[in-house]
């Protein structure tokens, strides 16, 4: 009867005891008050168990009070529930519906019984937004007793300093950890730990452990203290026990590895510890000796709630109360990562070099003892969350990357998954083929005359350029009959005879290879026309239609009035008699046909190079204004205003197999954020020398500071790029396929102040640099070499940049009075790279910058250009555009009339008249044998 007095007893016990809060810290006056005693638990074990024991125990332990308040007895000696008088330290940060943040569960439930409103823990952790710091309730009566301070109370009144010698010997570092020494810091990572759903398990562990602490603390003996040190830590919980082994591995590696002459390996460190531990020399570690090297070695520092007496409570796996070598080598070997790493000195900087197109594989040399996770970074981002195809972190460790493109060049670092200390960084150079173009391919000449031959030549990196002929090298030292003008650009050869006939090669030789073009040359009395001709022609867009001329002779070659229909329909190019053009963009399309933009028609024309005729008319959404063509997708991108403003409320579309001859139609890519007219401005990025592929576009969203990072061949956003901390709303984004450089012109979106220049890396979107003090809109040369940045916001002011692997590289500037209107780059006579010209907005001037010298010259005479106020859909009063790599010529429209200009001799041509307010010029080649 007896025992089933005591069962039921204790079933009531344990049920109160359950209904305890997880976070509730019980306080006792003294050690009559304690929850669970020593000696009730001594009786639990035996066989027999008098019925008076349990009478003779506190009135306490069988009398439950809410969450916040503890039990004591009363002057009669009958059990009374009171407000708790203080809480652990310990940290689980709760909001209460009464809009406070409290420091734990306790707290809260504290708070609630001082103050006698009914407190209740808040889910939707709305105080967390609000940056509220947490509190304690501070109306707590001061206990008859000062409480002793816990651990927590120690270390924070005394923060550790981490020892210098903890880090001496074999370059270990201690794992990162939240600093004792900074409490807001802390508190704030906790609060958004908290806010994005990372809370962590819960630091106090049962009741009957809690108890067996608080006994301990409140004897306020020395000898007590060290009791508390030795027992297993109630608040050391699982996440915390493997960062003290993991730095335990750390501070020894430093210590007994640097003594001993030893690499790293792992068993032979572990066992080293174990023998160090070992005072006594049993073979086995109990609780006096894991206490005595906590004290002397200060281990308290290397974990927050944990000291050495924990590996008992943890890993002594047959309840012994002592660890052996084996269970010693298990507790390590649980670990779930490896801290102590290695990497040779030799090998913390790797180059690698790779062609444009292979696949590549780069392997880690940073290693641990078992082999640790490895994070692959570029410009900081982890390459394993990009998701991207041609970039993948293999399981183990290694980088691959498939398709090699120039934006993959640069920087790739790797390290251990949970030490950031030791890293190896590779330096990633991607090279290219030489491509090589001359002109002409064949020329038929009279003896005595001047033969001229030019040389193109790209490549990463620039290749060496020579001529020869016949496969030899060229005898340049012979006077006066061979020059070789620039870097090669161009060769003359003098007087010319019956010898010179021949095949002069231009060969451009680099790492990436060899690569030659061939001018054959033909010395004969009565020289026979040659057979191949390639015959530039430029399409003039004016109020009436369109005009086609040949820029040599400057003769008009075709006309397409405004006023004709178009074929196979019904329709006019721009209307009936009287009816004014109105024309947005036009561009090149693989030299078959130019596709042009009507606003007010919402349509998009496309018309035959050959034929110089409209073959097709796409409709579009309202206002079709801007178009990029993406020559290796086929595809034209339409961005449609959807009225007469440029207020951002656009929409993009997308023309497929645009060279294709066929009926075309547009369609949407996905819509953004479920809508198709949310889109601010689209950036395509232009076709470039070095012939690379861009798989992205670029989309701002109106009144956004980001970008909107688009797949072109799947036409679908891929992520969002955070602009924010820059206050920036690209205005002007360009594109260099070297090195990967994105360059943006930002403003602010309500205001429309400048803030600066920034430039990112294709690949990852990471900002690279941010010049605040560099304003106004950016441009690339072709060859991807130099970025130009034109301000014309209080003077005009030209920076040249170069385009190097760790972004822009400043060069030089030039200031200017000239009111520029537009810029373009033409092919250089001296250098394979180009040179800049700009048309002025209210002057009959041409301005010429040499980019590689600085040289500034002004070409004259060229009218006056027609009034701002007539200018539509964003496009400039005065364009300015070049004939392409081996052109010799560029266009500006005037008032009424366009200039032809001579880019190689710096003058103007020929003036053609009776245009009305020519806007838009589009140049194509036509190569016919």
């Amino acid at each position: 009867m007896e025992r089933v007095w005591l069962i039921l007893a204790l079933v009531t016990f344990s049920s109160a005891m359950s209904r305890r809060h997880r976070d509730a810290t019980p306080y006792f006056d003294d050690e009559s008050h304690r929850l669970w005693s020593s000696d009730a638990a001594e009786l639990l074990e035996g066989e027999t168990v008098d019925a008076h024991v349990i009478q003779h125990h506190d009135p306490c332990q069988a009398h439950f009070c809410e969450r916040g308040r503890v039990c004591r007895l009363d002057h009669v000696g009958e059990p009374q529930c009171e407000c708790q008088p203080f809480c652990s330290r310990h940290r689980k940060l709760v909001c209460g519906n009464d809009g406070r943040l409290y420091l734990n569960h306790c707290e809260l439930h504290r708070a609630a019984c001082f103050s006698g409103a009914r407190i209740h823990i808040d889910r939707s952790r709305k105080c967390f937004r609000k940056g509220l710091m947490p509190i304690t309730w501070d109306n707590t009566p001061s206990p008859a007793t000062p409480a002793p301070r816990t651990r927590e109370e120690k270390l924070d009144l005394e923060p550790p300093q981490i020892r210098d010698d903890l880090t001496q010997g074999g370059g270990a570092v201690l794992t990162t950890r939240s600093p004792l020494e900074d409490d807001q810091n802390k508190l704030q990572n906790e609060v958004t730990h908290l806010e994005d759903g990372e809370q962590q398990d819960e630091l106090v562990s049962s009741s009957s452990s809690s108890s067996s602490d608080s006994i301990s603390n409140n004897s306020g003996s020395s000898s007590s203290s060290s009791s508390s040190s030795a027992s297993p830590n109630s608040l050391c919980s699982l996440q915390q026990y493997e960062i003290l082994k993991d730095n335990l591995l750390l501070y020894h590696h430093a210590r007994l590895m640097a003594e001993n002459g030893r690499g790293s390996e792992r068993e032979y460190l572990v066992s080293l510890m174990f023998s160090k531990f070992d005072t006594n020399n049993n073979g086995a570690l109990d609780r006096t000796e894991l206490t005595q090297v906590s004290q002397e070695e200060e281990v308290s520092r290397l974990a927050e709630d944990c000291s050495l007496a924990d590996l008992l409570h943890f890993d002594d796996t047959n309840n012994d109360g002592q660890l052996n070598l084996n269970e010693f080598y298990t507790a390590f070997s649980k670990l779930y990562s490896v801290s102590v790493v290695s990497l040779d000195k030799a090998l913390e900087v790797n180059q690698v070099s790779a062609r444009v197109g292979d696949n590549l594989e780069i392997k880690c040399d940073v290693t641990g003892t078992p082999t640790p996770p490895i994070v692959w970074r570029r410009n900081g981002l982890d390459l394993a969350a990009l998701n991207s195809e041609d970039i993948r972190v293999f399981m183990d460790g290694s980088l691959y990357l498939t398709r090699l493109q120039l934006v993959h060049a640069g920087n790739y670092t790797c390290h251990a998954d949970r030490n950031k200390d030791v890293v190896q960084t590779h330096i990633l150079t991607v090279h290219t083929v030489p491509t090589v173009q001359v002109t002409p391919h064949i020329q038929s000449l009279r003896p005595g005359e001047e033969a001229v031959m030019s040389c193109r030549a790209t490549g990463e990196p620039f290749p060496k350029v020579d001529w020869l002929k016949n496969d030899e090298p060229l005898r340049v030292d012979i006077p006066h009959k061979y020059q070789v003008v620039g870097n090669g650009t161009q060769l003359r050869v003098r007087n010319i005879g019956y010898a010179d006939t021949g095949a002069y090669m231009c060969q451009a030789t680099s790492v990436g290879g060899m690569a030659r073009d061939i001018s054959s040359l033909i010395v004969q009395e009565n020289p026979a026309p040659t057979g191949e001709q390639q015959e530039s022609r430029v399409f003039v867009f004016h109020d009436w239609g369109v005009a086609v001329y040949e820029p040599d002779e400057c003769r008009l070659f075709h006309v397409i009035q405004g006023t004709d229909v178009i074929p196979g329909t019904q329709e006019y190019v721009c209307g009936d008699k009287g009816t004014n053009c109105s024309w947005g963009r036009a561009i090149n399309v693989a030299e078959r046909y130019i596709y042009v933009t009507q606003p007010r028609l919402d349509r998009v024309l496309v018309v035959s190079v050959p034929q110089m005729v409209v073959v097709d008319v796409i409709v579009t959404d309202q206002y079709p204004v801007d178009l990029s063509y993406v020559p290796n997708l086929d595809q034209v991108w339409v961005l449609n205003w959807r009225s007469t403003k440029d207020d951002g409320i656009k929409t993009i579309q997308v023309i497929r197999d645009a060279s294709q001859k066929k009926k075309h139609h547009t369609v949407h890519p996905e819509p953004i954020d479920g809508h198709f007219d949310l889109v601010e401005n689209l950036f395509v990025p232009s076709t470039q020398d070095l012939g690379h592929d861009f798989r992205y576009a670029y989309v701002t969203h109106t009144n956004q500071r980001g970008l909107y990072k688009l797949d072109l061949a799947n036409m679908k956003y891929v992520k969002t790029v955070d602009l924010t901390p820059y206050n920036c709303v690209p205005q002007h984004v360009v594109f260099s396929s070297l090195h990967g450089l994105v360059v943006m012109d930002c403003q602010e979106p309500v205001t429309g102040r400048r803030t600066g220049q920034l430039v990112l890396d294709y690949l990852t979107d990471a900002v690279l640099s941010h010049k605040p003090s560099l304003t106004g809109e950016p441009h690339v040369v072709p060859d991807s070499s130099l970025a130009v940045t034109v301000d014309t916001q209080d003077h005009v002011k030209i920076v040249v940049q170069k385009v190097t692997d760790h972004g822009l590289d400043y060069m030089f500037d030039v200031i200017t009075t000239l009111n520029v209107s537009d810029v373009t780059f033409f092919p250089s006579r001296l250098t394979h790279s180009y040179d800049l010209f700009a048309a002025s907005t209210d002057k009959d001037d041409i301005f010429f910058l040499d980019l590689h010298t600085g040289k500034v010259e002004m070409i004259t005479g060229v009218g006056r250009a027609m009034s701002a106020d007539l200018a539509q859909w964003r496009n400039t009063n005065r364009p300015i555009v070049s004939s392409g790599v081996f052109g010799r010529f560029m266009v500006s429209p005037a008032e009424a009339a366009i200039f032809v200009i001579n880019g190689e001799t710096r003058t103007v041509n020929c003036e053609i008249g009776s245009l009305v307010h020519p806007r838009l010029a589009v140049w194509v080649t036509r190569k016919y044998i």
